[in-house]
């Protein structure tokens, strides 16, 4: 049972279950009491996912005609396929942002953890029908069944060409998938042996693709007798799933990951000294009773999530604001927590590159490692520079979306020369005055003094109570610029400076 149903712990509720909480949300929260405020989290997504307009003309090609193409026009189409996986990447952004509600917020949360569990990568599946379909497949499974989605995964189209199981087949099996499927999406390296590996990928033989759709040949299924995690009988895939549900430590890994996604505590930093200090590793005691939970309810990830979010020790003092934000979690949670309006909406896929973390451009097949990973020397400064382009209102010129470094120049398809012309073309373009705005007028509510607004803010965007020093430097730069700026720019002013602390990069 969870005592003292405080501001600072429905705060963190929703910091943690989703990316940030505007003030009203987190009232509504602390009113409801922790039971009510876990329900309406869990209660489900209240918006379908916008289907792009480019897909049905993107589905039109068939992939068996690619390598028939000439070169020019193999160029335009993977010119036109990196356009639509930008349109795509930025779109979700926006629909995290967007979330109308805090159950659309843990639901894209949710979305976004599966997307770094299974991880993909744009650059090796080069296809945004695979990309958006492999979306729509977290969306529809986000707070389902683990075993459905794991079942799912293996006929996934993209993950079947991302990790090759779509060469894979009898008398010549592929183990990729196989390997990825025990180490990481189910059970963790030392649960398996490397001949577990190859009777797997046995059983994912035939499991491959014709046009955007998964199709199993059974010509090209290995049908003999396969011994897998101490079973034999002649499998299939999914019989190769099943035998890893039944495995205890299936459900002790993934309540672990889902316990550090939502739980975890960051080590010590030099750089972070306010209020770090406790581990990476979480209690084990934790994660054994939340794994027997998950296993009693037969993997259901809805289930899991309530005990995570109802466990005292999800509040104790060694989980609150002791997390590193993630990019996602920095640049969606800010815009959504402060409902930014922006002038050019790449400029937060702009800042996800810089910051190390796009969408569909995971590092490797393990997703995005997290904690104090994101704050190396580089990663950092962008960080406090994406708070001080708050604080100003406008986006600096060399922060420009169209600038050396967008996403659109990693494509290993682009020559020097094209990226040389691309960027000359960009320098000519003419100045814009590229704005970040936001209501600070209904951001701060009610309070009137520097030191009430001070405190209104601080409320919100903290999860770490700021120094009697840091509190006195926001409160005179505050006045200092009432007395210089009007209002709206002073109180935008006091945001940014209040994001400028070290503690605004926990949760």
């Amino acid at each position: 049972m969870i005592n003292n149903w405080t501001w600072e712990k429905a705060r963190h509720l929703l910091f943690r279950a989703g990316f940030g909480g505007k003030r009203e949300e987190i009232e509504t929260a602390l009113r409801k009491g922790l039971p009510g405020a876990i329900d309406e989290l869990l209660s489900g997504p209240t918006r379908a996912r916008p289907e792009p307009q480019w897909l049905e003309e993107d589905k039109k090609i068939d992939p068996r005609e690619i390598r028939r193409m000439g070169e020019e026009e193999r160029k335009l189409l993977q010119k036109r396929n990196n356009q639509h996986t930008r349109e795509l990447q930025g779109g979700w952004l926006q629909f995290m942002i967007a979330a109308p509600t805090p159950a659309d917020m843990l639901h894209e949360k949710m979305v976004f953890f599966w997307h770094s569990h299974f991880a993909t990568s744009a650059q090796k599946v080069k296809a945004t029908p695979f990309l958006y379909n492999q979306l729509k497949l977290f969306h529809q499974h986000a707070l389902g069944n683990f075993g459905d989605l794991l079942r799912a995964i293996i006929r996934d189209p993209a993950m079947l060409r991302y990790l090759d199981n779509d060469q894979n087949r009898k008398g010549q099996p592929n183990e990729n998938l196989a390997r990825e499927l025990m180490e990481l999406f189910s059970l963790g390296p030392g649960n398996y042996t490397e001949q577990d590996i190859r009777e797997g990928a046995r059983a994912l033989t035939g499991y491959s693709l014709e046009s955007y759709q998964f199709r199993y040949r059974p010509f090209q299924h290995d049908a003999g007798s396969k011994t897998i995690l101490g079973r034999t009988g002649n499998f299939s895939g999914d019989d190769f799933v099943e035998i890893i549900l039944e495995q205890p430590a299936c459900a002790e890994f993934m309540a672990r990951k889902l316990w550090v996604y939502f739980a975890g505590a960051d080590s010590p930093s030099t750089v972070l000294s306010n209020k770090l200090g406790a581990s990476e590793n979480p209690q084990e005691e934790v994660i054994k009773t939340l794994a027997g939970k998950f296993r009693e309810a037969k993997y259901d990830v809805k289930k899991l999530l309530c005990e995570i979010f109802s466990h005292p020790e999800f509040y104790s003092v060694e989980v609150m604001g002791t997390q590193i934000k993630s990019p996602i979690q920095l640049v969606a949670g800010t815009a959504r927590t402060l409902e930014l309006a922006v002038s050019n909406a790449e400029f937060y896929s702009r800042m996800l590159f810089t910051m190390g973390q796009v969408p569909y451009l995971p590092p490797n097949v393990k997703g995005w490692p997290g904690g104090s990973a994101w704050i190396d020397t580089s990663r950092l400064v962008t960080r406090y520079t994406f708070g001080e382009i708050i604080a100003e209102g406008k986006i600096p010129e060399e922060m420009d979306p169209r600038s050396q470094g967008d996403v659109d120049l990693r494509d290993p398809n682009t020559t020097a020369e094209e990226r040389r012309l691309k960027l000359q073309q960009r320098r000519m373009m003419p100045p814009r005055n590229l704005r970040v705005d936001f209501d600070a007028e209904k951001f701060v509510g009610s309070a009137s003094s520097p030191a009430e607004i001070i405190e209104a803010i601080t409320r919100v965007l903290l999860a770490v109570i700021p120094s009697a020093d840091e509190r006195k430097v926001l409160i005179a730069n505050l006045e200092k610029a009432l007395a210089q700026k009007s209002r709206e720019e002073a109180l935008q002013r006091a945001v940014g400076d209040v994001m400028l602390l070290p503690a605004y990069q926990l949760c």
